[in-house]
């Protein structure tokens, strides 16, 4: 009898080390998923002035009948719009990424963004064009500022999807 007690114990043992075994991975990859997060959300706004006016840059580059008055960005109260509009559309990817709820897009002033672009004469075209621009450089930013490994490199790939998709959906409210 006590042997068949002892391994009963002994069972009961191993399935608690075996349980505990697999809620300290848990938290030990939730806490690789947070610092990766962590890591591209602290880059993005470090960058986010220089990602907004780059863009917007690029995109007068790219379409010299932005500068046209009839067209677009032709005054300065126009290209802050574009810039701070830039600056925000990143503030809301980073709350994205770290909490995974895209709800924010609808409780949002994005969901009105179109309408205020069209009020100020500014070219839907050209509008998208700076958010792509801007999630080309997010997601390089990203790219270059992770440190890739074996372990996380899934995590990055996701990190990476995800930064697309939101920026997407960002895209599609102005369309």
């Amino acid at each position: 009898m006590s042997n068949l007690i002892n391994n009963e114990l002994l069972a009961k043992h191993y399935q608690l080390s075996s349980l505990v075994d697999q809620k300290i991975e848990n938290i030990q990859e939730f806490v690789n998923i947070a610092n990766s997060r962590l890591d591209a959300i602290v880059s993005i706004t470090n960058n986010s002035h220089a990602i907004a006016a780059d863009a917007v840059t690029a995109m007068i580059c790219e379409n010299e009948d932005s500068l046209n008055v009839n067209n677009s960005i032709n005054t300065t109260n126009k290209m802050s719009v574009c810039l701070r509009d830039g600056e925000i559309i990143l503030r809301y990817i980073t709350y994205m990424l770290i909490t995974n709820d895209e709800s924010i897009l609808e409780k949002s002033c994005l969901k009105d963004l179109k309408n205020t672009y069209l009020s100020l004469g500014v070219a839907l075209q050209n509008a998208i064009r700076v958010v792509e621009l801007i999630r080309d450089a997010t997601i390089s930013d990203i790219k270059t500022t992770m440190v890739v490994t074996k372990e996380n490199k899934p995590i990055i790939l996701n990190l990476l999807s995800e930064t697309n998709l939101y920026f997407e959906k960002i895209i599609n409210l102005l369309r």
